[in-house]
């Protein structure tokens, strides 16, 4: 009976994990932090089903079978049972890396011994359109150490485009003619003359939690009896209202990228560091009806692209308009330089 009883508590956090995203945070938060967990829940969910189906016990088995089918469009876009494909027409493909670079700095290698392997890794990768996000200014050696000689001059070699201000973090470096339209709070808009025709591309970094390295060790960390106590006292108080701000914020700002993606009516990119997951508000508010997800449409399981403090959530994003574009593949990047895994997308052209 206790077995069953906490089967049941799991189904429901299931259910409220995969719908949570239809609820503004600004009123309700819970939702929204449970589709932080929906892979994990909806994982955990399919094991104690099969045991229990292995148990001789159908009727719990079944309602968890039951959960999982009521909760199956959410779940396969957070846990997607794709696989790349291959272009139609090579000719017309194009690649696409997202990359939050943490300002090119190297958090396991202080030092940078090695040179700078973020932007190192940006060279290599040889995407037609590279967008970064924590990137105030490329020539500022200040910012971005390690950043000179050989490997700067080819990284401008190989992008003379680039777009974006010093007075915002989001750049874009391009191998196609690529203006800035208009920045804004968390986004910016720009436009690239690609050889088959105008791509519009929206960049972004929305706002994370803002949470302390105390905050973080308080969330992930619970030792004893004692610590679970100040724990619990900890995220009714500080961290419960960061927790709050971060998702209200975020929902504000995706409802300002939802409102400039309808007034854009053709090839249309939205990618970089929601700082939020699949099925979440600000995610179901920008993607909408009319963008599909790449990742999702092309890949198998669930994708982890932050590396810090314990936190294995997907957060980086790249929709796109699928009646223009084709989504043939997604590959994430090993490099821990950030704290963020870089994304490498592969489209194909497909607009008239």
């Amino acid at each position: 009976m206790i077995l069953r009883i906490i089967s049941f508590i799991l189904f429901i956090l299931t259910l409220l994990s995969a719908f949570g995203g239809r609820i503004n945070p600004t009123y309700v938060m819970l939702p929204s932090a449970l589709t932080l967990a929906l892979p994990y829940l909806a994982i955990a969910t399919a094991v104690v089903s099969l045991a229990w189906f292995c148990a001789g016990r159908w009727i719990t088995a079944a309602i968890g079978v039951a959960v999982l089918v009521a909760a199956w469009k959410p779940v396969s876009t957070a846990i997607p049972l794709h696989f790349q494909s291959e272009p139609t027409h090579k000719e017309r493909t194009f690649k696409l890396l997202t990359y939050n670079i943490l300002h090119g700095w190297d958090q396991e290698d202080p030092e940078m011994k090695a040179g700078n392997r973020s932007f190192q890794y940006v060279l290599d990768a040889d995407a037609d359109l590279v967008g970064l996000q924590e990137l105030v200014d490329i020539n500022d050696a200040g910012e971005v150490p390690k950043l000179k000689g050989a490997l700067r001059d080819s990284l401008l070699r190989k992008y003379p485009y680039r777009a974006g201000t010093t007075a915002c973090d989001l750049k874009v470096l391009s191998k196609y003619p690529v203006k800035l339209i208009k920045e804004y709070p968390t986004f910016s808009h720009y436009e690239v003359k690609m050889p088959w025709g105008k791509l519009n591309w929206i960049n972004t970094h929305l706002s994370s939690f803002n949470l302390t390295d105390e905050e973080r060790k308080v969330m992930k960390e619970v030792v004893s009896v004692k610590d679970t106590e100040a724990g619990l006292k900890e995220m009714k108080g500080s961290i419960r209202g960061k927790l709050k701000d971060g998702f209200s914020r975020r929902a504000e700002r995706a409802a300002a990228i939802r409102e400039l993606a309808d007034r854009i009516s053709g090839p249309l990119v939205v990618s970089g560091d929601f700082n939020d997951v699949p099925e979440s508000y600000a995610y179901r508010t920008i993607r909408g009806n009319d963008l599909g997800d790449a990742y999702a449409e092309t890949s198998f399981g669930p994708l982890i692209t932050y590396n810090r403090h314990g936190f294995l959530f997907h957060l980086d994003q790249i929709l796109y308009r699928d009646k223009f574009m084709k989504a043939l593949k997604v590959e994430k990047g090993s490099l821990k330089s950030s704290d963020h895994y870089p994304l490498l997308s592969e489209f194909e052209w497909i607009a008239k």
